[in-house]
This record gives C-alpha cells, sequence and structure tokens, in this order.
C-alpha cells in the first residue's frame, strides 16, 4: 500500500525592507501579495488560520485505488463537534499528483484549492488554482499560479481568471464510504511478500477497491471468508488503523468488522 503525505503549501510572509539588493521577493505591504484580488486577504488569512489550528484533530479515509491505477485518499481536520474545516483529497497516478482542498466557516465551503505535480525528466511542473467562495457558494474569483520550481512557486502571486466553482462532493463521499466508494466485500487476497491476507471492500462494479491486512479474526470475518464466494457484494462497517513498519512500508490493518445495517 502506498502512502504519501501532503505537504502543506503556507505562504511565509517575511522580508527585509532595508535590503532590496538581496531580496527576490514582491513587497509584502500591498494588498494584492498573495494575489490580484483586493478582497482575497480575508481568504488567505482564514487558509492559514485553519492550516495552524491546533484543535482539530484528523479524521482519515479508507486508501482507495482505482481500476486505472490511481491511488485516492481523503483527510479533514474536524472539530470537537465532528464539524469539518479543512477537507484534503489527494489523487496520485503515475507520475502525476493531484490535490484538492477545501476550507471551511460556519459549515459553508470558502476556499478550494487545487494543486498539480507533474513529474518529468527534464524538469517538474507545478500549478494551483485557487477559488473563494460566497455565503450563497457562489464563485468570487477564481486565480492561477504555475512554475517549474516548488520554493518559486510559494512566492507567486495568483492572478485572475474565468471563475471555476470546483466541487467536494467526491472527497466527501470518500471520506464518508459513501457513492463510488461504499464497502462491499470484493474477496481476500494474499500478499506473499508481505506473508499477510489481506480483505479487499469497494463499490460492486469494482471501480475502486480498498485491501486491509488481516491480523485478527473474530466468527463473522471467520464465516466471511470461509463462504467467499457467497459472501461478495456483502456491505460491510469497518474500522480500521494504519500500520508503518520499521522499513517505512504502510498498510492499512482490519481492527473491526461487521455487517452493515
Amino acid at each position: 500500500m502506498r502512502t504519501f503525505y501532503l505537504a502543506f503549501f503556507v505562504l511565509l510572509l517575511h522580508g527585509c525592507v532595508g535590503d532590496k539588493e538581496n531580496s527576490n521577493y514582491p513587497e509584502i505591504d500591498s494588498a494584492y501579495f498573495r494575489s490580484d484580488f483586493q478582497e482575497g486577504e480575508m481568504f488567505f488569512d482564514l487558509k492559514e488560520s485553519i492550516e495552524r489550528a491546533e484543535d482539530l484533530s484528523d479524521a482519515h479515509s479508507l486508501e482507495f485505488m482505482s481500476a486505472n491505477g490511481a491511488f485516492l485518499k481523503a483527510t479533514a481536520k474536524i472539530d470537537s463537534f465532528g464539524e469539518v474545516h479543512m477537507l484534503i483529497f489527494e489523487n496520485e497516478f503515475e507520475n502525476q499528483l493531484k490535490d484538492e482542498l477545501f476550507y471551511y466557516k460556519n459549515g459553508l465551503k470558502r476556499i478550494s484549492l487545487q494543486s498539480t505535480t507533474e513529474f518529468d525528466e527534464q524538469a517538474n511542473y507545478y500549478s494551483e488554482i485557487i477559488s473563494f467562495y460566497g455565503d450563497s457558494g457562489n464563485v468570487i474569483y477564481t486565480g492561477i499560479r504555475n512554475a517549474t520550481d516548488i520554493d518559486s512557486l510559494k512566492w507567486m502571486r495568483f492572478s485572475g481568471i474565468k471563475k471555476k466553482a470546483h466541487s467536494d462532493e467526491f472527497a466527501l463521499d470518500l471520506l464518508k464510504r459513501e457513492g463510488p466508494f461504499q464497502t462491499f466485500f470484493q474477496g481476500t487476497a494474499y500478499a506473499e511478500e508481505q506473508k499477510k491476507l489481506f480483505l479487499v471492500v469497494g463499490p460492486k462494479d469494482r471501480s475502486y477497491s480498498s485491501t486491509l491486512a488481516i491480523l485478527e479474526r473474530n466468527e463473522f470475518l471467520d464465516q466471511l471468508i470461509a463462504n467467499e464466494n457467497k459472501n461478495i457484494g456483502m456491505c460491510l462497517d469497518i474500522d480500521f488503523g494504519i500500520t508503518t513498519q520499521t522499513d517505512g512500508f504502510s498498510y492499512q490493518t482490519l481492527l473491526d468488522i461487521s455487517k452493515a445495517k
């Protein structure tokens, strides 16, 4: 199971006013420092306050693999009441990483950020598209920035383009195991390299699948495996964790399982 960690793009505003010869960065006293949208500063401040919040905890989705080999996962930053303040959707496929981030205030989506990284032998390519949303969910601004160097990208200003709404529905389905990410029993698979039996779950059409290592069994799981062919398609309730070995290899571990009610 491949696992990678999202690197957040946090804009660190610093500079030396008196040393302009050594400064390669834009002036920080401009209302248009981070984008060409003047009202955008309040949105960037909200984004950074959520990213810095220490009272939020992480809620993880199951990690899924699509039929064409894309790796998908979602993480939500939630408060003590279970309200989502930030949602991170990660999509890895061959030489491309696509991360989609959503930021919320009072239950409303306020910011979406689409980050794309393309790896190439000659040069990598980095691009970000950001959108701000009004009270009714309408897009009030969309901006883009791109570069061939990740460090340079952090200091580039977003430039306005045609307004574009970005839906969080797919990422929320992944987090909640709904829609195409329901956990129907697809069977089991034995990994010779890890010497482990894995439970395989996902939608009935097998467009996505998620595997969980079976370390302990209960009576229900024994019956499920013993009658595997008969139980294909059964909807399951699953509790899971992430196990990381000393060599860095990580995988999902099945903690509890039962038939969905």
